[in-house]
Parts: C-alpha cells; structure tokens; sequence
C-alpha cells in the first residue's frame, strides 16, 4: 500500500481508536506478536511468530463514511486434518470494515463492507485476530497430492492393483464365489 503517512512501521500499538486514525486518513503498517491473539495461537503448533499487518484507515470524500482496509498475513504450523500431521499454513486477510459509532446507521452499504462499531479505542491484535480466524480454513488439510496419507494411500493401492495384475487374487474375489452360490 502506497501511504503519504504512515502512523507506524515496526512495531505496532495495542490499543486504536480506528475512527480518529480514519480522520486522519492514518496507516499501520508492521507486525504484531502471534502470542497477543490468544485464540490465533491456540490453534498453532508453536504459537510464536508474527502476524503480518498493513492496514489505511480513510475518510470517504464528502460523508462521514470511515473505512479501514488492508492486508494481513500469518504463517502457522498447524496440524493436517486427513493425516494428523504438522503443516506450515499461510493465513491471507483483505479486511474491508465500514467504522461507525454507537447509534449511527447507514444509508447504503459498500460492496463487500462488514460493519464494525467503534465509538471507543479497540484492542488491534483483537480486530488482526478476528479477521484471521475467519479467513482460517474451517478443515486444514495439506495440497492433496503433497499430503501424506494421501500419498502412502495411493502407493497401497497402486501395489495392490500390481498384485493383482500380475495373477495375484483380489481380495474381491471372495465375494464373488458367495454371489454366485445365491
């Protein structure tokens, strides 16, 4: 993201107030610690690390419209569901929020915008965490053709159609012979 101003590089703060930083039209832009979004890193194997965060907060020209957008990015080592073994995730969120305070309402709403109500300051590596854990795949699995299980599946299967090509007995066969006696 290309910013005149940036409000942060490196180390970014705990707490934000997004409507005022959307006043003046603020970026942040650095890395938070995996360790401060306790629900992200309870679901990673080794729960340290950084999570990735690059987010403008805009003034839409001529309403009082306040937007917070950007990109945020993780890597967790987390376990495959199909073969229970350790994988490393890339986590990716576009977050696009429409910022309004308590009591307000809007007239039409943008595109794709989730709303978030935020008439006091917020924790940020709450709000990085939020939208994280709704881009973290529901079941994570490794690619199929690289994942373990799948692979050492396929192998038993290719032996056994081996073996079963060159003469050997299906395993099958069996219920065949109980087919035909009916």
């Amino acid at each position: 993201m290309a910013s005149s101003w940036k409000e942060s590089h490196g180390h970014l703060p705990g707490t934000i107030d997004p409507i005022q930083l959307a006043e003046r039209g603020a970026y942040l832009t650095g890395t938070l610690p995996l360790q401060s979004m306790p629900r992200l890193a309870q679901g990673s194997l080794e729960g340290s690390g950084d999570v990735m965060v690059d987010l403008a907060f805009e003034r839409q020209e001529g309403e009082k419209i306040f937007i917070v957008h950007g990109a945020l990015r993780a890597h967790l080592r987390v376990t495959c569901q199909r073969c229970l073994e350790a994988m490393d995730l890339e986590l990716k969120a576009a977050p696009w929020l429409i910022l309004l305070k308590s009591g307000e309402r809007l007239e039409r709403q943008e595109g794709d915008a989730d709303i978030l109500v935020a008439d006091k300051p917020l924790s940020l590596s709450g709000l990085v965490e939020d939208e994280l854990l709704l881009a973290l795949p529901m079941v994570p699995m490794h690619e199929p053709d690289r994942c373990p299980a799948r692979v050492h599946a396929a192998s038993v299967a290719s032996a056994a159609s081996d073996h079963v090509g060159r003469g050997g007995k299906s395993p099958f066969s069996v219920l065949s012979r109980l087919k035909k006696t009916k």
